[in-house]
């Protein structure tokens, strides 16, 4: 390779003395498995109990979710900022664990770098140490919440949901995957930098002037996690994907609630809903409004009006 993964990042350590390394690129399994959709309350307390794993064909597009992911948590910060106003401190835990080890590495480090540029987000610092393969990352202008991470009780208020990417809703790699013990199949790319950046200068704004209520990051997990997160004692919410499906209608519920696309969900007030139509519709971005907060607990979900799932988490909501 022409660089290595030090110069990528920007960096400028001479290259050390020594052999080149040689490894493969390692392709997925082919998967083939037929999600539940109306074990989506067991998956849920499946994917709870399940820590993100960085698995070597998907190093690629999971690194650049990785970025996606810190920089979308970011949005809900105190202050006034843009996103290339942003930078990223992010540490690579690595060893060789065999065939496709170095060769994953060295994408998960050509993926990162060359988001950020498209992005125009700098790196403050970079490392690299021993330990299974991970990536630690932070943005270290990100100061306290703006809106606080839990639904507002209101009935009348909107859950908006904006995937910050164009891909297909994808599970291999996911976290719900991992959990089940799936390894292999077809995972997002998280390749369309400049989608991302159109909506998070939308959503941004409708964070700093306080229209956005509430707001979580749906990443890992995806967007049945963001959605358990956001339910407080007590406050439990009433959704409908039939909007959602209609999207993506390659997609079944499980992908949609567990894929993991980049995106974010926020509560608006109802008298805000033209005005965040409008912003959304002038930048060319998706949003769906889901459905509305419940003083009733738990999440029920819906779609095509039929009932999904007459009441889940019961149990489980915080």
């Amino acid at each position: 390779m022409e660089l290595t993964p030090a110069q990528m990042l920007g960096r400028h350590d001479p290259p050390q003395a020594g052999e080149p390394i040689v490894d493969e690129t390692v392709d997925p399994a082919i998967l083939s498995y037929d999600f539940d959709e109306s074990k989506i309350s067991d998956y849920l307390k499946a994917v709870k109990k399940t820590a993100a794993e960085l698995q070597f064909p998907f190093a690629g597009p999971y690194s650049r979710g990785r970025l996606a992911n810190v920089l979308t948590d970011a949005i809900w910060s105190n202050g006034h900022f843009t996103l290339p106003e942003l930078s990223v401190e992010a540490c690579w835990h690595w060893r060789d664990e065999g065939i496709g080890s170095m060769s994953a590495f060295y994408e998960s480090v050509r993926a990162v770098s060359e988001f950020a540029d498209i992005l125009d987000v700098g790196f403050t610092k970079t490392d690299c140490r021993e330990g299974s393969p991970e990536i630690e990352m932070m943005v270290p202008q990100a100061a306290g919440r703006a809106i606080p991470a839990t639904f507002d009780p209101d009935p009348e208020s909107w859950i908006v949901y904006v995937p910050f990417d164009t891909e297909e809703f994808r599970l291999g790699g996911s976290r719900l995957a991992h959990s089940l013990g799936l390894r292999g199949g077809v995972c997002p790319q998280v390749d369309s930098p400049d989608y991302l950046i159109d909506c998070y200068e939308v959503v941004r704004e409708l964070v700093e002037d306080r229209v956005a209520l509430a707001g979580a990051t749906a990443g890992p997990g995806g967007l049945m996690l963001a959605l358990d997160g956001m339910c407080a004692k007590g406050v439990g919410a009433d959704l409908d994907l039939s909007d959602l499906r209609r999207a993506y209608p390659g997609s079944n519920a499980v992908q949609l609630l567990f894929g993991e696309i980049p995106g974010v969900v926020f509560q608006i007030r109802d008298s805000d809903f033209d005005y965040i139509d409008a912003e959304f519709i002038l930048q060319d971005v998706m949003y769906f409004p889901l459905g509305h907060p419940s003083k009733k607990r738990g999440l029920r979900l819906s779609w095509s009006g039929r009932p999904a799932i007459g009441s889940i988490l019961e149990s489980l909501v915080r």
